[in-house]
């Protein structure tokens, strides 16, 4: 699947949930529109808080929300200003804010097969579009 990021276009890689494709193909994403669920795990799993896509070299710039059936409860989607996050730990925790600074390193494990129960439950495999850990490592590593 490929998105525009400001103004690069680039293949959607990296994301951590189950989704499926409603609208478009994704052998030629930009002739149609795309529109992919956001999420497939059950109600009952939270969406954790997240910067969408951050780890990977262009972030989209744009997101939209829509959502075609209304729950009878719940369904919020709540979202949080980062740049008000920040403030907060800077000013409750500037020690940890010099630990950042100092570098971060994420690791994360990931399954081998989607497990659509978990809200970050995409497998690497289909994160990359791959089949093998090798080929896995290489799309990291671009």
């Amino acid at each position: 699947m490929l998105y525009k990021s400001g103004l690069k276009e680039v293949q959607y890689i990296g994301g951590a949930a189950v989704r499926n494709l409603i609208v478009g193909t994704e052998r030629q994403p930009l002739r149609n529109i795309q529109i992919v669920t956001t999420n497939e795990s059950p109600p009952s799993e939270p969406i954790p808080f997240h910067h969408e896509l951050a780890q990977t070299p262009y972030p989209p710039t744009h997101i939209c929300f829509y959502c075609k059936v209304r729950p009878e409860e719940g369904g919020s989607t709540p979202l949080v200003r980062s740049d008000i996050v920040c403030d907060f730990i800077v000013e409750r925790y500037p020690e940890l804010v010099s630990r950042f600074e100092a570098g971060v390193k994420y690791v994360r494990r990931v399954p081998q097969v989607d497990d659509p129960t978990s809200a970050i439950g995409r497998s690497w495999r289909s994160m990359y579009k791959v089949e093998t850990r090798e080929q896995a490592e290489v799309k990291m590593k671009e």
